[in-house]
């Protein structure tokens, strides 16, 4: 066999893989809501303290911040988490709390400075001062249903430790906002709804539902303030204690409104530095779940399967777009006219970030610069954390 016939041979197979990888995912994304709502067992309801974190305002900032006030259920209480009281967002918050002035709200002011993320400061006071031990934690742009907290319960079983959900982009007002929607509704969010099929879960912090007492048996703040990857690393942290992390059934809407295409590539940086710091062996895989890569492989790979190489090249586009665009529309996520072109951008922008992540530790958050790990004797946790 020569060396050409070596290399058209290995990017076959990398293909073949590749393509059954799209295919399960799809499959696993249409099915997981059915099958993981089986395992949701527990019928009661028991007190729930929400924990709002906020910073800056965004796109459709009230909107997303009541759904979490409009709950229907029957015992919970909110409270806004943030490092500084006259802001904006605080400001809106507050005005919020007028509108729903049957439900128990406050504002905290948090003042630790411990953690790799800005984030887990923010969170340290409400976490520890919550009136009840069912914590739900939300990002500012997730919209909840009037549901979503009585079905989110349902996965807490006595078995298991955090409950998160796989978000999905919806509100995409410009070009931008649908690059990094095609990127979390595609492979990010088809990686996760096939993890969940097969019975993995993993912390994704969109939403984060959890017993204080568990968090506190896990190691706290000091389990996870060591990184950016807070989510992740309390994920970890839980399996330690024999407590699953998983999915909801319920997948959480990310209102994205307008985007500037330098904070979507930050972002994706933020969260593919963290994997590679975190879960280096999904990180070395990613390329596998992008097109880029596969559509390069089949272009290899078509003398080995006697076929024309732009016939093969154009063969592979049409089959990954075309089963993106279906899973799209069967989940009724948003889509645009300049779907093929979003879908070209997406994917040179999926691979820089996966190169570029190798290179840095430095990441942009909230508008400003952390490192996405750091040493855990920097990272203690106030004392009175137990």
């Amino acid at each position: 066999m020569t060396l050409n016939s070596f290399i058209s041979y290995v990017a076959a197979i990398y293909c073949l893989i590749s393509f059954t990888l799209l295919c399960l995912s799809v499959i696993a994304t249409v099915l997981q809501p059915s099958i993981t709502e089986k395992r949701a067992k527990r019928e009661d309801q028991p007190p729930v303290s929400i924990v709002l974190p906020v910073k800056i305002l965004e796109d459709n900032f009230d909107v997303t911040q009541e759904s979490a006030f409009a709950q229907l259920y029957p015992n919970f209480d909110i409270t806004v988490a943030t490092d500084a009281l006259e802001t904006p967002a605080v400001e809106h918050m507050r005005q919020i709390f007028m509108r729903y002035p049957n439900v128990t709200a406050r504002v905290l002011h948090s003042k630790a400075k411990f953690a790799a993320s800005p984030k887990v400061d923010n969170l340290y006071a409400p976490f520890m001062q919550a009136p009840n031990d069912i914590i739900l934690m939300k990002d500012s742009n997730v919209l909840l249903e009037p549901d979503a907290l009585a079905e989110h319960i349902r996965q807490l079983n006595d078995d298991v430790g955090l409950v998160c959900a796989i978000p999905y982009c919806a509100g995409l007002e410009n070009f931008a906002a649908h690059i990094e929607a095609a990127i979390i509704n595609g492979p990010h969010a088809r990686m996760l709804f096939l993890a969940s099929v097969l019975g993995q879960g993993h912390g994704v912090g969109k939403i984060m539902l959890f017993r204080r007492s568990d968090f506190l048996r896990m190691g706290g703040f000091q389990a996870i303030a060591h990184t950016v990857g807070e989510d992740n690393a309390m994920a970890k942290a839980m399996r330690r204690i024999g407590q699953k992390p998983v999915f909801s059934h319920r997948p959480v809407r990310q209102e994205l409104g307008r985007r500037k295409l330098y904070d979507v590539y930050q972002r994706q940086l933020r969260w593919s530095v963290i994997r590679r710091n975190d879960e280096l062996v999904s990180f070395l895989l990613e390329p596998i779940c992008q097109a880029l890569p596969t559509l390069a492989a089949a272009l290899i790979a078509a003398p080995q399967m006697d076929l024309n190489p732009i016939a093969a090249l154009g063969a592979a586009f049409l089959i990954w777009f075309g089963l993106e665009t279906l899973l799209s529309i069967a989940k009724g996520w948003q889509l645009s006219y300049l779907a093929p072109a979003i879908f070209v951008v997406r994917e040179g922008v999926m691979l820089a970030v996966w190169i570029h992540a190798w290179l840095t530790n430095q990441v942009v958050w909230a508008q400003g610069s952390v490192q996405a790990r750091v040493a855990a004797a920097q990272a203690q946790a106030p004392k009175e954390e137990g």
